[in-house]
């Protein structure tokens, strides 16, 4: 349960009604299902005007609790909403997030101002209709596999504390963003959790907790927004790692993309998932993907790794300079052009014995 003080609920609340995504009754019932909330739903009278749906929604979620140890339901919706909040916004949700205790906020995305999926609706639904979308049953047991090797990224800092995502791509090297973890400062308070994730049932499965090597490897590129870090404890062993390599991908295939989503429990994008350009170092598509998403691996169909997800929004395609509503992954062709030789015959050797 969260006692939200009455400031904050009055902020809170004048924040979230002037939000366009909670302005319909549809609309609020796809953000509370977007945040794992579905099964509230029933409960909470989402009609009629913004500042008395959205009081509604705050109050039953408040009341609510937690529906597992680390998060509030309060914490889950708000923590969804940040992506679709200014910057200004997103502190203030952090900052109720933290205080209150409800989860660990998601990393603040780099600045990208303007993006778009097809240019037209009769673009995508072109593509979903003419489409076979037929697969071998054994796609989803090799996408069980390769979704062991995803973690959850927990950062604390002595005045803020966030999450992302990140992979496993040697037995003790694991790749996210940048802006996920932009400095081995960090480090000393840095967890990556292992199959966090709920079985079908929704029933929290057991989770593996590792810590940065001491004085192990540490690179990182703000302008490609990725970090590459060692870890102790050799968790590949354990839950194996994806081999890195440099794989072409076309305008118009599909890309899959495991993740956790707002800090939540790991998830999968398999849907309306296709790639809308490829230029410069980028790859951008349309797909299901929330901030703290950020440091996913982005699959082809053969489940190899083609991009690391690092950002979303009204973005431009480098090459042309239009803008469209997409989201990002920096190619891993230009990941591995930019590391140094070490850490690449260090990944090449992974290669080999890759799982």
């Amino acid at each position: 349960m969260v006692n939200l003080e009455a400031e904050d609920r009055k902020q809170l609340i004048t924040l979230l009604k002037e939000l366009p995504e909670l302005a319909t009754e549809r609309s609020r019932q796809q953000i509370l299902e977007l945040a794992g909330l579905k099964q509230v739903i029933p409960m909470i009278n989402l009609s009629g005007a913004s500042f008395v749906a959205v009081s509604e929604i705050v109050s039953y979620l408040s009341n609510y609790g937690r529906l597992t140890y680390d998060h509030e339901a309060l914490g889950l919706f708000l923590n969804t909403l940040k992506s679709l909040t200014g910057a200004q916004q997103q502190e203030f949700l952090d900052m109720l997030l933290t205080k209150y205790d409800m989860m660990t906020p998601i990393a603040i995305l780099p600045a990208i101002n303007e993006w778009r999926g097809g240019k037209t609706t009769s673009d995508v639904l072109e593509k979903i209709i003419g489409e076979n979308t037929l697969r071998p049953i054994s796609f989803l047991q090799q996408g069980l596999q390769v979704a062991r090797s995803v973690a959850y990224i927990g950062v604390i800092t002595s005045q803020e504390r966030w999450s992302g995502t990140g992979f496993l791509v040697a037995e003790d090297l694991l790749l996210t963003n940048n802006h996920v973890l932009p400095s081995s400062n960090l480090l000393a308070d840095t967890i990556f959790r292992f199959n966090y994730e709920e079985n079908f049932q929704g029933e929290a499965q057991p989770t593996d907790e590792y810590r940065p090597k001491p004085n192990g490897a540490f690179h990182t590129n703000q302008a490609l927004d990725y970090t590459l870090v060692q870890l102790g404890g050799e968790p590949g062993k354990k839950w194996g790692w994806l081999p890195l390599a440099s794989k072409a991908i076309n305008i118009g295939s599909r890309v899959n993309i495991i993740q956790h989503p707002s800090g939540q429990p790991k998830q999968i994008s398999l849907q309306n998932n296709f790639v809308q350009y490829v230029g410069g170092n980028v790859v951008q598509y349309i797909t299901s993907t929330l901030q703290g998403s950020s440091g996913s691996p982005v699959f082809n169909d053969g489940w190899q790794i083609v991009a690391l997800h690092h950002a979303g929004g009204n973005i431009p395609e480098p090459t042309t300079q239009q803008h469209y509503f997409r989201n990002e992954g920096i190619k891993m062709e230009s990941i591995l052009a930019d590391l140094p030789l070490e850490l690449v015959d260090l990944l090449k050797a992974a290669t080999i014995t890759s799982f």
